[in-house]
């Protein structure tokens, strides 16, 4: 706290922000107007939409544990969405690490196997950024740019492989084989680098893509699953346009889903927690480019980084303590084996070793 070069980098940084204040003060001052103006029902409509987005994301995830057989709570799926969110927007470099444990964590003292709750965060993880790529996909296509409609084109055809290749290496040998030559092979490679992780190549992917066949895909569920994905997507950009239009400006709709990306790609890189700074930076002036004014550019994007960070940030925090105090309460000794208990929560005798994954 007293180290003088934390002192130092902080003085520097409130130099720069006044600086930059000073530089940009005329929009800075149309945008403090704009917010006398705000359209409150479009901030109503963009709150609601956000709130969709993170069940989207939650359900997609329950999806994916119910194909493995294992039966997770709606409302815990949720609360553990938030938690994580909220892990992943706070904390600089690590955040995303540590929200997928976190996550990983809550899914083994629901009941998964950890190796079933490994794959689900996986799968989770291919189907969300595939989905995510078709949307920016289908943006770069409907900008009429030439070369952002290739890269467009591009994107959804390894969207759709790699989609294709996860589901039929699940349910047919012969492919899940061919994966598993080319996952020994490649994890040959990083042990001779790394030196980790220690043990035989072909016993340690062996091990891990058993597990892929607890998953048992059909039809429904896995339109669901990336139904889901995409709604998660399509209500997170809606936020932004209906942020757009509580600032009172026009909505840019044949360039705002590459606006949007310029701002998902500066939170993605995660150097200031959830991008602060870069974001707000990046996606004003996006819609600067896309012609809207540079005041109501700047009310917008700081209207949906209210709802999208730190109102998300308020909601998951005070989750986050409510799960770890709830698990808490369910481990202590005989809690879950007594008549009037709730039930809720892992069983006391497999507390060990869950705390300790």
């Amino acid at each position: 706290m007293w180290s003088w070069r934390r002192w130092a980098v902080g003085i520097v940084c409130v130099v720069l922000l006044a600086v930059a204040a000073h530089v940009e003060g005329p929009m800075l001052t149309e945008s403090i107007r704009s917010f006398a103006h705000l359209r409150w029902r479009f901030v109503v409509w963009a709150v609601l939409l956000q709130t969709m987005s993170m069940f989207a994301l939650a359900l997609m995830e329950r999806r994916i544990l119910t194909l493995a057989g294992v039966r997770l709570p709606v409302g815990r799926a949720i609360a553990i969405a938030y938690a994580s969110n909220a892990m992943a927007q706070s904390l600089p470099i690590i955040g995303s690490g540590a929200a997928t444990g976190f996550s990983y964590r809550r899914l083994v003292s629901q009941g998964a196997a950890p190796t079933v709750a490994g794959w689900a965060l996986i799968l989770a993880g291919i189907v969300s950024n595939a989905a995510f790529v078709v949307v920016i996909s289908i943006g770069a296509i409907v900008s009429g740019n030439v070369w952002a409609m290739a890269a467009g084109g591009a994107g959804l055809v390894l969207s759709v492989v790699v989609v294709i290749v996860a589901a039929t290496a699940i349910r047919r040998p012969s492919v899940r084989e061919r994966v598993t030559r080319a996952s020994v092979w490649t994890l040959r490679l990083g042990q001779r680098v790394v030196r980790r992780p220690a043990g035989d190549p072909a016993e340690i992917v062996a091990e891990t893509l058993a597990a892929l066949g607890v998953f048992r895909l059909n039809r429904r569920d896995v339109l669901l699953v990336v139904a889901s994905a995409f709604r998660n997507w399509a209500f997170d950009l809606l936020c932004l346009a209906f942020s757009i239009r509580a600032a009172g400006a026009q909505v840019p709709w044949w360039g705002i889903v590459l606006a949007w990306a310029a701002g998902s790609g500066g939170a993605s890189l995660n150097l200031t927690p959830g991008g602060l700074g870069i974001v707000e930076a990046a996606l004003t002036g996006a819609l600067v480019a896309l012609g809207v004014p540079a005041g109501p550019a700047l009310t917008a994007v700081l209207v949906y980084r209210a709802i999208t960070f730190w109102l998300a940030i308020a909601i998951g925090w005070p989750t986050y303590y409510g799960l770890m105090r709830g698990e808490r309460h369910a481990l202590r000794p005989g809690l879950a084996a007594s008549p009037g208990g709730t039930g809720e929560g892992p069983d006391p005798r497999q507390a060990g070793p869950r705390r300790q994954a």
